[in-house]
């Protein structure tokens, strides 16, 4: 029998998307299309969203079989995703999604972040947006409370912050999508990091121990940056005091990646923290596992606990002396980058997206996937049959 489920996403799927909130949701699809699953979408902004609604709410009545539904949230929230952002049709996916429950179909979202509870967020709006993201914000939670089964969440931290009633809230961490480990240097200490950088990923004392530890204790350090350029071109005059030969700024995504992995033996995360940072989760911990890399991350984050517990690479104060004191460690006993690495190594199978998937598929439907990816039929029912001819 064929494995059908519906993949949801208040936007439409980028296949080269940057940024972890495109990323995700592309990964996903894939993998439960790897666990064998004929995906139906509904995704996209609103107009397609509610075209491809109705042929799943159509082939329903005509006797179509979904084993599930899981959906990709957005950082905005769903009734705002348009391009103008104004909410013209609130009630489609509540009403998506109770109809799938209604026809005995488990509904599941990724709640992607929860921003919109600090301080910062509100702060970054104007009076009127404001009001009108919290409250669109605030329908969102209630969808979810009363229209899903299941709500994934970044970490089980973000459930302390939110109002989700009694819908069970597991963690659904990001995954990686490497087939393999990539190498790196064995001599040295170079470190790699890619994503973000300003509000949020200020990495001003990442950038001074990394100057100190080449300049000042002449150690075999360096360290790649790999950001957005028009996101760097903002902040590049903060960094500029910085600059030497051990730092290089890059920029790059997907596969131009792979050349910086392979300059490095060492990722890292090392940022000033904030609130969100003791909840929050990137995609970027995963990319680095993935890729076969040791992890740099700041102590008291929830990913430094993470990193920690499954031993998994080294926490350090964010600070230039703390910065430079492990680096000047780990360049001196490349051993030890060696023995990490080895653990990494270990672990790195049980954190791709197909896992992830897998998890999700579990979770909304209380029973295990089948090992085995069953061979399509060119004759098994399509799409098209279905919704064109009710079969």
């Amino acid at each position: 029998m064929t494995r059908r489920m519906i993949f949801h996403h208040p936007l439409p799927l980028i296949a080269d998307a940057a940024s972890a909130s495109g990323i995700r949701p592309v990964q996903m699809k894939r993998a439960f299309e790897e666990l064998g699953y004929e995906v139906w979408e509904v995704t996209g902004y609103t107009p397609e969203r509610a075209r491809l609604a109705a042929d799943v709410r159509y082939a329903v009545r005509c006797g179509v079989r979904f084993d599930f539904c899981y959906s990709e949230s957005s950082t905005m929230p769903m009734t705002m995703t348009n391009p103008t952002h104004l909410p013209v049709r609130p009630f489609l996916d509540l009403r998506f999604f109770r109809m799938l429950r209604g026809n005995g179909v488990p509904v599941g979202q990724f709640l992607r972040d929860i921003y919109w509870v600090f301080p910062a967020y509100r702060e970054s709006l104007s009076f009127p947006k404001l009001q009108a993201a919290l409250a669109a914000y605030e329908w969102d939670m209630r969808t979810l409370r009363r229209h899903t089964d299941r709500v994934f969440l970044p970490s089980l931290k973000v459930g302390e912050y939110i109002n989700l009633g009694n819908v069970p809230v597991p963690a659904l961490e990001p995954g990686h999508g490497h087939a393999e480990p990539l190498p790196g240097p064995e001599k040295g200490a170079s470190l790699f990091y890619v994503g973000g950088i300003g509000p949020g990923y200020k990495l001003h004392e990442l950038f001074a121990g990394v100057k100190r530890a080449w300049e000042e204790k002449n150690l075999d350090v360096h360290l790649i940056v790999c950001l957005r350029p028009e996101e760097w071109d903002a902040v590049e005059h903060e960094y500029a005091q910085w600059a030497c030969p051990a730092i290089e700024v890059v920029h790059g995504h997907g596969n131009g990646l792979r050349e910086y992995f392979e300059r490095s033996n060492i990722a890292a995360i090392v940022v000033d923290l904030d609130e969100y940072w003791k909840l929050g989760v990137p995609v970027k911990l995963y990319d680095y596992i993935g890729a076969g890399k040791p992890v740099m991350v700041t102590k008291g984050s929830l990913v430094g606990d993470m990193v920690e517990r499954m031993e998994l690479g080294w926490t350090v104060d964010n600070s230039p002396d703390a910065v430079v004191e492990l680096l000047e460690r780990l360049a001196n006993d490349p051993q030890e980058i060696q023995q990490v690495r080895a653990r990494v190594l270990a672990q790195r199978d049980a954190h791709t997206w197909r896992e992830r998937a897998r998890q999700a598929v579990e979770e909304l439907t209380g029973a295990p996937v089948p090992e085995a990816v069953e061979e399509r039929d060119p004759l098994t029912e399509t799409k098209e049959v279905a919704v064109k001819n009710g079969l």
